[in-house]
């Protein structure tokens, strides 16, 4: 009997319980008004994405069709290499196309150690999901370096001249360098609009004579 009688005096009054149950229903309401709002920043946030364009994901892949790693090139200025490149870049062709073929040279001399480098940009352009590139190099002429030989004929810009920059890429190198050179690494590089990028090397080995 007497445990009883303590525990119904040990109740809190009536008052005390509603005033708890207002602010455990007040803390409810501020949680369910909480994620409203959060739920409605996301919506916009959802909203403000989906108007936001996405860019295509392009894939690229580029190949010598005359296939060899290395050449041998006679030693006079005048000497041309021919290289035939095949080039396939992925769809959409509105998100991944015109693309981009650039020309890059190392030069070393015969420990491999680079004497100058340096990039033609846009030597050529892709326009169709498949193509196939035709270039022209003179490899120890920097003057007129490379040109696009299945450029269209409307446009025939040339040969283009390549900046050979020594290894602090601070100033073209010096001519008497030139005649250190034994090999060039030319790397044919196409860049599609969309992103994506793909390279082929090949390595040209100036001959004794």
């Amino acid at each position: 009997m007497i445990p009883l009688l303590f525990f119904l005096v040990t109740l809190p009054p009536q008052q005390e319980l509603e005033q708890q149950l207002r602010r455990q229903q007040q803390q409810l309401q501020q949680i369910q008004q909480e994620l409203r709002e959060q739920q409605g920043q996301l919506q916009r946030f959802m909203e403000v994405l989906e108007r936001v364009p996405q860019r295509p994901v392009c894939s690229v892949d580029l190949r010598w069709v005359n296939g060899a790693d290395a050449k041998s090139v006679p030693r006079a200025v005048t000497a041309v290499v021919q290289l035939n490149l095949f080039s396939t870049v992925s769809e959409p062709v509105n998100g991944c196309l015109p693309a981009e073929v650039r020309v890059t040279a190392s030069f070393l001399d015969a420990a491999d150690n680079l004497i100058c480098g340096g990039t033609v940009e846009d030597i050529a352009i892709q326009n169709t999901l498949t193509q196939s590139v035709n270039l022209e190099v003179r490899p120890w002429d920097f003057s007129q370096f490379v040109r696009w030989r299945n450029e269209p004929p409307q446009v025939n810009s040339g040969f283009k001249r390549l900046i050979c920059l020594n290894p602090e890429g601070v100033a073209e190198a010096a001519s008497g360098e030139m005649d250190r050179i034994v090999s060039v690494r030319v790397r044919a590089t196409v860049l599609p609009r969309g992103g994506g990028v793909s390279t082929a090397e090949i390595r040209l080995n100036r001959n004794a004579r």
